[in-house]
């Protein structure tokens, strides 16, 4: 008898060591917060594989209608050049008496306008509907001022044109559906150029790019997406896509060019 009350002592000493051994507060700790942040890391993971899901369902689930052929979704860019000129009877003059657009969207703009002005920023058209051929004049008369004033030949000068002036046929302006706009505070008070990247920090630049979309423009050249658009940040420039496209291009932050391979 006292043989095997021996014998259990020593095998609840063996396994009192061996749990103290194995399973001890600060091995029981460590196992415990290496689980935790497993557990952590899988469901933050899991967090953002949900999050993606949704977002791609909502971009899905709320896709407007539109093909990429409809005629307010034309593209016309660094890459893309214009395939038909509009007509003179298919122009629109604006309100001020100075200039042209598609006349499908005139109505669309004098509505922006007319909002624009009773939020307390009336709007200033420096640019709408330009042809291809006053487009190369523009053009043409930079490069021949570039040669005499600054002596370049005319390989340098159309390099030095090409850095601000769209090469004809590939400007937006060609297609009548896209404005460069500046309210009139701006306009009168600019501080070294008109057009100038620093206008999108003002009053102005902030409610157009918010209320555009109303009436179906769009910011076309957005922040951070000249690899996308091939064009540099331009706060002024609208472009009309229709009310449905410019809320769902808005909304999910996409390009027009992202938009387009949406569609497709």
């Amino acid at each position: 008898m006292k043989k095997i009350i021996g014998l259990l002592s020593v095998v609840i000493m063996f396994g009192l060591t061996g749990y103290s051994l194995f399973f001890s507060p600060g091995a029981s700790r460590a196992d415990q917060k290496a689980t935790t942040t497993q557990t952590t890391e899988q469901t933050t993971q899991s967090s953002h594989q949900t999050q993606k899901a949704a977002k791609k369902k909502s971009e899905k689930s709320d896709l407007p209608s539109a093909k990429p052929t409809d005629w307010d979704l034309t593209l016309v860019g660094p890459k893309d050049k214009i395939q038909t000129e509009l007509k003179d009877d298919q122009l629109a003059l604006l309100s001020d008496g100075s200039h042209q657009v598609d006349q499908r969207i005139a109505k669309s703009y004098e509505a922006f306008s007319a909002a624009a002005t009773k939020a307390g920023f009336p709007l200033v058209v420096i640019s709408a509907f330009r042809s291809v051929a006053s487009q190369q004049e523009v053009f043409d008369n930079n490069v021949y001022a570039l040669m005499s004033s600054d002596g370049l030949s005319e390989k340098a000068a159309t390099k030095k044109t090409k850095e601000t002036i769209t090469v004809p046929g590939y400007s937006e302006h060609h297609t009548g559906l896209a404005l460069d706009v500046v309210d009139q505070n701006w306009y009168n008070n600019y501080p070294t150029q008109v057009l100038d990247a620093a206008y999108g920090n003002e009053p102005g630049a902030k409610w157009i790019a918010k209320n555009a979309p109303t009436y179906g423009f769009i910011i076309r050249y957005p922040k951070n997406c000249e690899d996308i658009t091939g064009i540099t940040y331009e706060p002024w420039h609208i472009r009309y896509v229709g009310k449905k496209n410019a809320q769902y291009i808005t909304k999910h932050n996409l390009t027009l060019e992202e938009y387009l391979n949406k569609l497709k």
